[in-house]
């Protein structure tokens, strides 16, 4: 799943204003209603499952058959800042999709409906994957509807793990250390070889050490004021356990992002990669080389604290939200539960990506890793100014510093914590 660093220049009094406006009343009920549905959606819905969108609208229409529904396809490099002229404007779509890192942002900011009461309407919203619903939560409260996600797993090269004798995955730390080294042994003639292919700049192979370890990036105090973690005993162990697997197993250039995992793994440089489903695709996808799709599998990164346990891993994705200043929430509410019911859900899944809930799961083997990691996930922290924060690249930075022995992992760390608390706590 691609990443989505938001560009932070939404104007927080704006959001304000609109939600402090309120929403107007809907048009009618039921079949006697009349008027206009807008709802945003970005453009991999029209390319990966436009039958569910058809079919939402189609059972939305069984109930207000007089209500018109109009799907507007946004990209995601603009997407934003369209919303916040909308919003300006007046003329804010009546459901928005947002990636989950985008939520925190305009949550904190009001500038969406709360939800809270209205979550048992919602299908599986008791087995929701913690990390979606998470990322749809600000203050405990509900202001988004989780819609479909992305984690990561060990991507692996199933014949260069066999030429070296290995002839079933890792499914713990101990039996993950043996195959890299024993990769390392079988390929020291080459440099250029790395048996875990993990770069400096990718955070979400970097963070889930910091979780695995009891970490977190940060946490908000009953003041209200955020604390960045990435110093604490926890977080630094974990980091710790993430350099020396880099040191064992990488030999590349650290202060690179992970976008080219996959063809460093379709020439062979690479057995194992840490990565979401979409990069494992693209190692025998159409940039990639078709006949190793066989020899591709996935399994998951195992805790290098909790022996038979997964390492809890990153969860991205998208939520649907319904715009605070929307004149038809209810409406809305109707179209979300229709474009999220399990029969979407499904499609979701045969889309290549994960469902909202951790009872519908696709049985492709190639994503065994990916289901069997779903019973752990964490989501960024729900601060509404992390936008600011990846937009700074002080997480990444940090990261790089790391993995290219800038210094200790201790001083790095505090140093990157001092610049995040002054950005979260900005006003």
């Amino acid at each position: 799943m691609q990443r989505r660093i938001i560009a932070a220049a939404v104007a927080a009094a704006t959001l304000l204003a609109a939600a402090a406006c309120g929403s107007k009343e809907d048009s009618g009920s039921g079949k006697d209603a009349k008027g206009d549905l807008t709802v945003w959606l970005q453009v991999d819905a029209q390319t990966l499952w436009p039958k569910a969108v058809e079919t939402a609208t189609a059972e939305f229409n069984k109930e207000y058959p007089n209500v018109k529904v109009t799907v507007a396809y946004q990209a995601w490099a603009d997407h934003l800042t369209k919303f916040d002229a909308a919003a300006q404007g007046g003329t804010s779509p009546d459901v928005i999709e947002l990636g989950t890192t985008e939520m925190g942002l305009y949550m904190g900011n009001g500038a969406f409906a709360d939800l809270t009461a209205d979550k048992a309407e919602f299908a599986n919203s008791g087995t929701w994957v913690k990390a979606l619903q998470d990322s749809a939560t600000y203050q405990d409260k509900l202001y988004g509807v989780p819609y479909y996600g992305g984690l990561r797993a060990v991507i692996y090269r199933k014949d260069i793990l066999a030429d070296a004798g290995i002839t079933t995955p890792p499914t713990t730390w101990a039996e993950l250390q043996t195959a890299v080294q024993k990769l390392s042994d079988k390929h020291k003639a080459d440099p250029t070889f790395s048996a875990f292919f993990l770069p400096g700049q990718h955070q979400y192979g970097a963070m889930p050490f910091i979780y695995d370890a009891g970490g977190q990036v940060a946490k908000q105090g009953a003041d209200g004021k955020w604390d960045a973690t990435f110093s604490s005993p926890e977080s630094v162990a974990g980091l710790k356990t993430w350099k020396a697997l880099m040191d064992a197993g990488y030999h590349g250039d650290r202060t690179i992002n992970d976008l080219t995992a996959f063809s460093t793994m379709v020439a062979g440089k690479a057995a194992m990669f840490y990565d979401t489903s979409g990069q494992m695709k693209k190692v025998f996808g159409k940039d990639g080389d078709a006949k190793l799709k066989d020899q591709i599998g996935s399994f998951v990164m195992p805790s290098a604290t909790k022996a038979g346990s997964p390492m809890p891993a990153f969860m991205g994705g998208s939520d649907l939200a319904i715009p605070a200043k929307g004149k038809h929430k209810d409406w809305s509410k109707a179209w979300i539960k229709a474009y999220t019911s399990p029969a979407s859900q499904q499609m979701f899944v045969d889309g290549g990506f994960m469902s909202n809930t951790t009872t519908i799961v696709t049985s492709d083997p190639l994503m065994k890793g990916y289901v069997d990691t779903l019973s752990t996930t964490w989501t960024l922290p729900a601060a509404k100014n992390w936008a600011q924060v990846e937009k700074n690249k002080t997480v990444l930075n940090m990261f790089v510093d790391i993995a290219t022995n800038k210094g200790t992992i201790e001083d790095i760390t505090a140093a990157a914590d001092k610049a995040i608390e002054t950005t979260l706590n900005a006003s």
